[in-house]
C-alpha cells in the first residue's frame, strides 16, 4: 500500500489516536476560519465580478463528483436560456501562459485531465489559470457570460462569488473530521451552514450531518450513460462486457467509487488504481493481461495516443430528477438576484 493510500485508509477510519490530533486540527482549523473572515470583512481584498459566479466545490480532499456536476449545471443553466462559461485551476495543466483560452484542439497535458474532458462534453467556452479573477476576466471579455461556473475553488476567497454549491461524497462522508494534514476536511463541516446548495453525491441514505439542511439539499448518484472505445470513439453496448474479466484502471480521487460502479456489469474484475491525476505511460500497463481494459472518462484522455483496440471508457453523468433541478435552478435564480 502505496503512502498516499495509508494516509487516506486513516483520514477514513476512526482511529483512537484522532484524539491525540484533535487539538493541533483544531488549531488549523481555527487559521481557516480566521482566513475566510479576513475577506468577508474586507480586510483583504475580494474581487467582485461583474457577472454572477458559481463556485462548485467541496470541502475535502478527494473526489466527490466536482466535475460531472458542473457538466450537468452547465447544461441545466443553458437548456434555461444562460450563456454560460467555465472557469478552472486546470490542475497540472501545462499550458504556456496563464490565464489560458481552452480550445478543442488542445491536449490533456496542456490544460490538465479535467478540464479536458469537460471541453470534450460541452461547447463552452472554458479558461484556465491558478488567479481565477484573471479567467473570470479573459472569459467576460471574449465570450460575454450570463453567469460563469467555476471548477472548484470554494476556498479561493479571493474571488467573490454569488452562488456556493458544495458536493459530499456520500459514502466516506467526512472521514476522522480532522482538518488537513490529519484528516481529509479543508474547512470545519460547520462550513455546511453557509454554502447555498449541498448535493450528496452516492451512499444510501442522506448523511446525518445534512438531514437538517432540506431545504437547500439533493441526494443523488451517478448514472453509468455509456462505454466508448478508446481508438475509435464509438459507443458500445454495456452487454458486451457482462460476462469478461475486466482489467479496471484509474487515476481519481476516489477510486473504490469507480470500481463499485464497474464491478457489477462484468463477470470479474482486477482493479489497478493510480494516484490522482497520474499522467499515464504505456509501461504502466505493462503487468495487465489481454483482459478488456476500461477507464475512468479522465483518464481516457491521457492514453488515447497509445490505446489498445480492447480499451475502453466508462462515461458517467450526474443527473436530478426534475423537482430536485427546479428546485437547485430556483435556489440559483432567488440568490442571483439579490446580489
Amino acid at each position: 500500500m502505496s503512502a498516499a493510500s495509508s494516509i487516506e485508509k486513516y483520514w477514513y477510519s476512526n482511529h483512537w489516536s484522532k484524539w491525540l490530533l484533535w487539538p493541533l486540527s483544531a488549531c488549523l482549523f481555527l487559521l481557516t476560519v480566521l482566513k475566510r473572515q479576513l475577506y468577508q470583512l474586507g480586510i483583504k481584498p475580494s474581487k467582485r465580478m461583474s457577472v454572477p459566479v458559481i463556485i462548485v466545490g467541496n470541502i475535502t480532499v478527494g473526489g466527490t463528483g466536482k466535475t460531472p456536476a458542473i457538466a450537468y449545471l452547465s447544461r441545466l443553466l443553458t437548456n434555461n436560456n444562460y450563456k454560460v462559461g467555465i472557469v478552472s485551476r486546470g490542475y497540472r495543466a501545462q499550458a504556456a501562459h496563464f490565464p489560458f483560452w481552452v480550445t478543442d484542439s488542445d491536449t490533456a497535458e496542456t490544460v490538465g485531465d479535467e478540464v479536458y474532458m469537460l471541453k470534450k462534453q460541452l461547447e463552452l467556452p472554458i479558461v484556465i489559470g491558478p488567479d481565477r479573477s484573471k479567467a473570470v476576466e479573459l472569459l467576460i471579455k471574449k465570450s460575454a457570460p450570463d453567469i460563469i461556473l467555476s471548477d472548484d475553488g470554494l476556498q479561493h476567497y479571493k474571488m467573490a462569488r454569488d452562488f456556493e454549491l458544495l458536493l459530499v461524497d456520500g459514502e466516506r462522508g467526512f472521514g476522522n473530521q480532522l482538518c488537513l494534514p490529519f484528516g481529509p476536511l479543508r474547512e470545519t463541516i460547520g462550513r455546511l451552514n453557509s454554502v447555498d446548495y449541498i448535493i450528496q453525491n452516492g451512499g444510501e441514505q442522506a448523511l446525518f450531518q445534512l438531514e437538517q439542511f432540506q431545504d437547500k439539499f439533493s441526494h443523488i448518484k451517478l448514472e453509468v450513460s455509456g462505454l466508448i472505445h478508446l481508438k475509435t470513439g464509438e459507443s458500445v453496448s454495456l452487454a458486451n462486457i457482462k460476462n469478461k474479466s475486466v482489467n479496471a484502471v484509474c487515476g481519481i480521487g476516489n477510486p473504490q467509487r469507480f470500481f463499485n460502479t464497474l464491478n457489477p456489469l462484468c463477470q470479474q474484475l482486477k482493479r489497478y488504481s493510480f494516484q490522482d491525476h497520474h499522467t499515464f505511460k504505456m509501461q504502466d500497463f505493462a503487468e495487465m493481461n489481454d483482459d478488456i481494459i476500461i477507464m475512468t472518462e479522465k483518464d481516457a484522455g491521457k492514453c488515447q495516443s497509445f490505446a489498445k483496440d480492447n480499451w475502453y471508457y466508462l462515461t458517467v453523468r450526474m443527473k436530478l430528477d426534475d423537482l430536485q433541478a427546479s428546485k437547485l435552478l430556483a435556489s440559483i435564480k432567488r440568490k442571483i438576484r439579490r446580489q
